[in-house]
């Protein structure tokens, strides 16, 4: 996939990045400079990223991921491509009862033993989530946060450019697992966007964007429910579908009755998450990927998993990217 993806990146680029969209083109344009055929600021790896990215959502329509296998890939190929391995004994099964590829697929779907046995666990997940889904995986020390800002960065300029199409994010919330990570995640209102963004693009970004960071002793995220061009930067604890890191302090003047305690807490843990979903068009950007998906996920991985399926049920989620 990878080999393929990065031919076809190559191709449109070509193309003079082609497509409905010329403000792309101007972007790409701006951040490499052809008579010196440097990057203007962008590493190497984090421009190859932002291509790819660009070319997932204009070019192939922002597919699910098991979508585009399916496309670039037929019969056999499409399993080696999936890394299925099945024993003989499994396609004779298959083949008595008249199944094809489509049946191997809605196997993994319902047969956990079949998904443990073949070791499919992660295939599975992308099987059955309900939103795209990408990882774009850097190197430690590559810059995974200036790249989630640039991608934060030319959507919200695409979204401003074209404000009557309704396929670019408006909103992104960018996940942190821990503390450490939330620390560095903060640098991400410091990316120098006036040298990813043209001159025009970037005034109009930089005077619309709204930075957010969630803080410890608030009841809410501090965001207008249902407005635009928000950045949320936020530990997944603060909020995650839970109720025990609301502490009494919080809710000290919410009820009287001590039986009361626990529904004011998910109340209040939900609000959060509530305004969060209120957001339009909204883009989740995951730090450290195998922190929010994998069937072996322990308990507390797995209600951040529960957080991103609720927002996308709750919220057009258009995206949901993994560095």
């Amino acid at each position: 996939m990878h080999s393929i993806l990065k031919s076809k990146v190559a191709e449109w680029r070509n193309s003079n990045y082609k497509s409905e969209y010329p403000v792309i083109s101007e972007i790409f344009n701006f951040n490499y400079d052809s008579e010196t055929q440097t990057l203007r600021f962008l590493r190497k790896a984090q421009f190859e990223a932002l291509k790819a990215y660009w070319y997932l959502r204009l070019v192939e329509k922002t597919p699910h991921i098991f979508d585009l296998y399916k496309k670039l890939f037929q019969g056999e190929k499409l399993l080696d491509a999936l890394n299925i391995k099945l024993a003989d004994e499994d396609w004779r099964k298959i083949a008595i009862s008249g199944g094809g590829l489509n049946s191997i697929f809605k196997k993994i779907e319902t047969d956990d033993n079949f998904v443990r046995t073949h070791r499919l666990e992660a295939f599975k997940e992308t099987l059955t989530l309900t939103y795209p889904s990408y990882i774009l995986a850097l190197a430690m020390g590559a810059g995974k946060t200036i790249l989630i800002g640039t991608i934060i960065a030319t959507e919200f300029a695409m979204a401003l450019e074209y404000p009557e199409v309704t396929d670019f994010v408006k909103n992104a919330l960018v996940f942190a697992p821990g503390k450490t990570i939330l620390g560095a995640l903060k640098e991400i209102s410091d990316v120098p966007y006036d040298k990813i963004l043209p001159e025009r693009l970037y005034k109009e970004f930089i005077t619309t964007v709204k930075f957010t960071y969630t803080r410890d002793g608030e009841k809410d995220i501090p965001i207008i429910r249902g407005s635009s061009f928000n950045i949320v930067v936020t530990n997944t604890e603060k909020i995650r579908i839970q109720k025990k890191s609301i502490t009494k302090s919080l809710i000290k003047d919410l009820f009287a009755d001590p039986s009361q305690e626990d529904e004011v807490k998910e109340a209040i843990a939900n609000q959060r998450l509530q305004t969060i979903a209120s957001l339009p068009n909204l883009a989740i950007f995951s730090d450290e990927a195998h922190h929010t998906y994998g069937q072996k996920l322990g308990k507390e991985l797995k209600r951040v998993r529960q957080t991103v399926d609720y927002l996308a049920e709750n919220t057009n989620v258009l995206i949901v990217v993994n560095t």
